[in-house]
């Protein structure tokens, strides 16, 4: 059963056509100033019409005509609107034996929107799935879809039909399908008084009927608006089923929620028929203004969520910041960072909640190569299963692949606030090799922060986690490095929703970052900052979240991973396309299985570069232009290096907008290099002489001027 107004109690469609019949006149008003040419003129609001107009001229590039119809649009209608529609999934609900369906839409990244009358408490929303994707393609042929279940436990909000008639939930485990939640992007919930005016246009994405998705563009109406109980009306043909469906002007800023349409007698077309839908939508400020009100009685992640979702449209505005260039500080005066946390030695608090949602590409698998190469990569950024060990392996030799150990002594993803359990950084972890934190980061010591615990036995300012530890910069507040151990022997997925060991299996999805009570919270960026730049930056891994997931306490090691002293600012495309740089440390395990006498156990180094010719800032923060990356272990032959850096300069000037995910024809250039560690050292200014002998690219790299070799597979680099 296809739900409309079929789904909604007789008293509330009485309700609704009681406030139709008393639109009638402002309806006749607003077509028949259509009608003459000056749909402009509809808008009673003076302050409303200007605000729009003003809208259309800054987002769109030009102005509308004041007179005819505003069907003429910018070029961008078409693919803007391919990218909103695919945030649009059908409803279906099994109960019963019975199938309802309907529409709905994602307003962020992980919370999906429709009707209450659709989704009327949590128990239908854990028998509903949203299923994305289906539609036909450009060829006429079904495109495969992606169905997720909804997660009413982490959030369920709604209101009554016969009020607002919403229900907004968080979207839970994928049930069939390969598409990420990601690649749907999402149609972001603004309250702004430019979004709509009376005689526009609304563009309406549906499953009418519960068939495959449908678009219903031109030649619908908007007019009239009901300010008292938030409702908007427009003229346009809806069926059974679009309930849920979201309403758009023609930016594809989201006006309104579909809740009910009907054939209508004082509708009149010029062919005479009296067949065309006068229909009821919720106003989407009303919705933001209720959502708003009820963040204040949520907690935890549902609070979350909410918190983050109702910011999302601030990313589409003309005033959003952007990076400014700026000298580098070169001298040693204390920074605004230093002096807030000097001033009291303001700590965090004990037990800090949870803060902030991030995103993280998935692991793939990466090399260890011997001659300089730049990775220039074009990139459509799309979250997927990474290469299975045998598309990397030399031919035969699959089963022979690195595996997960047992799910043994697992626990939930929690942050374990007695930190002296953990091991840190072990520095003789490779057999035969000292890799001495306070040696290398000695030329930068006088940047090293302070901390309010240090360890015992420990470098001044070393953090330590489980398996792993980050020295940060009292500066700029990202670490310096962050140096890992990684045993292949015991090295355990950690599942992101969980926190229990798994296959290796992507997702992309939101987690939970903590403050660290050991370092005086100015001298870390967190949530302020991150939600502040949301636009341009992802909050990204330095020690990869599953790098340091081994032993017997691999879940702490995931939770640790969490901290945002383990955060830095990475361009949104950046850490989420990366494929090369994300898995050399795997890379580097597969491949060493097949040569007698390699130890399984790896040492990893990483960190920010600040070398571009011109810094940008974000606020006071300088932004890294780049990262490296110092893989050691010890092979055959005895130890190795290998050392990558990836730039994402070329990407800093993309703002995200709108949507989790860029459209398809959104492309940027990132480079990545096999590089030296000499070249580390110069860079970053540490002190790396220790690792330089064992560089496997040391004489492969070519001389300056000559060409550089591209890297298109992972068999170019060289780990044997």
């Amino acid at each position: 059963m296809a739900l409309d107004s079929a789904g909604l109690r007789a008293d509330t469609v009485t309700q609704i056509r009681e406030r139709i019949a008393a639109t009638s006149d402002e309806r006749m008003k607003s077509r028949a100033k259509v009608a003459s040419g000056d749909w402009r003129g509809a808008e009673p609001d003076n302050t409303r019409a200007v605000a729009y107009a003003a809208r259309i001229d800054r987002e769109a590039g030009h102005a509308e005509a004041s007179r005819g119809t505003n069907d003429f649009q910018p070029a961008a209608f078409l693919p803007d609107g391919a990218k909103a529609r695919r945030a649009v999934a059908r409803t279906i609900l099994e109960s019963s034996g019975e199938s309802r369906t309907a529409t709905g839409f994602l307003i962020s990244a992980d919370l999906f929107l429709t009707n209450q009358h659709v989704v009327k408490d949590a128990a239908d929303a854990t028998l509903t799935q949203i299923l994305f994707d289906d539609e036909l393609d450009e060829r006429g042929e079904i495109r495969p879809a992606t169905a997720f279940a909804l997660d009413p436990d982490t959030l369920f909000l709604a209101s009554e039909e016969a009020q607002l008639d919403y229900a907004l939930i968080a979207v839970g485990a994928r049930v069939r399908g390969a598409g990420a939640l990601a690649d749907f992007g999402f149609c972001p919930l603004s309250r702004t008084p430019d979004r709509h005016q009376l005689g526009i246009n609304a563009n309406i994405v549906q499953h009418p009927e519960g068939r495959k998705k449908i678009v219903v563009l031109r030649n619908n109406l908007i007019v009239a608006r009901d300010d008292n109980d938030g409702r908007l009306f427009y003229e346009t043909d809806t069926l059974d089923g679009s309930s849920g469906s979201p309403v758009f002007n023609d930016l594809w800023d989201v006006v309104a929620l579909h809740h009910y349409g009907e054939a209508n007698e004082d509708v009149v077309l010029p062919s005479g028929s009296k067949t065309r839908s006068v229909n009821e939508g919720i106003r989407i400020s009303s919705i933001y203004d209720d959502l708003s009100a009820k963040v204040a009685g949520l907690a935890g992640r549902g609070r979350e969520l909410l918190e983050q979702a109702l910011v999302l449209w601030k990313t589409d505005a003309p005033t959003e910041k952007k990076l400014t260039p700026r000298p580098r500080q070169t001298d040693d005066a204390a920074s605004p960072a230093e002096a807030a946390a000097a001033s009291g030695s303001r700590k965090a608090p004990p037990s800090p909640d949870p803060i902030l949602v991030s995103k993280e590409a998935p692991a793939m698998p990466i090399p260890a190569s011997e001659a300089t190469i730049v990775l220039p990569l074009e990139i459509t950024i799309r979250i997927g299963t990474p290469a299975s060990v045998s598309s990397l392996s030399p031919g035969g030799a699959a089963e022979r692949a690195l595996a997960p150990a047992p799910r043994a002594l697992a626990e939930a993803k929690r942050i374990d606030r007695d930190y002296a359990n953990r091991n840190g950084f072990d520095p003789t972890f490779v057999p035969g090799l000292d890799i001495d934190l306070a040696t290398i980061v000695d030329p930068l010591k006088k940047k090293i922060a302070a901390l309010l615990e240090p360890a015992e036995g420990r470098l001044s300012g070393e953090l330590i986690y489980e398996n792993f530890s980050v020295v940060m910069h009292k500066v700029r507040r990202i670490a310096i490095l962050t140096a890992t151990n990684i045993d292949g022997e015991t090295y355990i997925e950690i599942d992101r929703k969980t926190g229990q060991p798994a296959e290796e299996q992507p997702r992309a999805e939101g987690d939970v970052w903590y403050k660290d009570t050991r370092i005086n919270e100015p001298l870390t960026l967190t949530n302020d900052f991150y939600s502040g730049w949301s636009h341009i930056f992802d909050r990204g891994h330095l020690t990869r979240r599953n790098d340091p997931t081994w032993g017997p306490n691999a879940a702490r090691a995931n939770a640790d991973t969490f901290h945002f002293t383990n955060c830095s600012p990475q361009h949104w495309k950046f850490n989420e396309s990366i494929e090369f740089w994300q898995g050399v440390e795997r890379y580097v395990l597969e491949q060493g299985l097949w040569e007698t006498g390699f130890d399984k156990r790896l040492s990893v180094l990483q960190g920010p570069l600040y070398d571009a010719p011109q810094p940008l800032y974000a606020d006071d923060v300088e932004v890294p232009n780049a990262f490296w990356k110092i893989v050691v272990w010890k092979g055959k032959g005895g130890l190795k290096a290998v050392a990558l850096v990836v730039d994402q300069t070329d990407l800093l000037s993309i703002m995200r907008r709108g949507g989790g995910q860029p459209d398809e024809t959104t492309r940027a250039k990132v480079t990545q290099f096999r590089t030296t560690v000499a070249d580390v050292a110069s860079r970053s200014g540490l002190r790396l002489d220790a690792l330089a002998p064992y560089d496997t690219a040391a004489g492969g790299l070519p001389h300056v001027g000559e060409a550089q070799r591209v890297l298109t597979s992972f068999a170019q680099i060289k780990v044997r």
